[in-house]
């Protein structure tokens, strides 16, 4: 399941940080993807900080361990 977007829904919080969750099957079934329509994209690192602001920070850039920008990750 590496480079899948999700998510873990607030219900399933507790579960998924019981320490004896050791299943990985038991796992996956806590996430759920994204909404439909969701595009994952890589952008800049400059996103990582409170103190940048602007629609260039939604640019999107070439990824080197996929490839091209465009690429899907899921």
């Amino acid at each position: 399941m590496p480079n899948e977007a999700g998510s873990l829904a607030p219900d399933r919080v507790g579960a998924w940080l019981d320490p004896e969750l050791d299943d990985p099957a038991e796992v996956r079934s806590l996430q759920h993807s994204p909404a439909a329509g969701l595009t994952v994209r890589p952008v800049t690192t400059t996103v990582n900080s409170v103190h940048n602001n602007g629609l260039e920070l939604l640019a999107e850039v070439e990824y080197p361990l996929l490839g091209t920008a465009g690429e899907h990750f899921a």
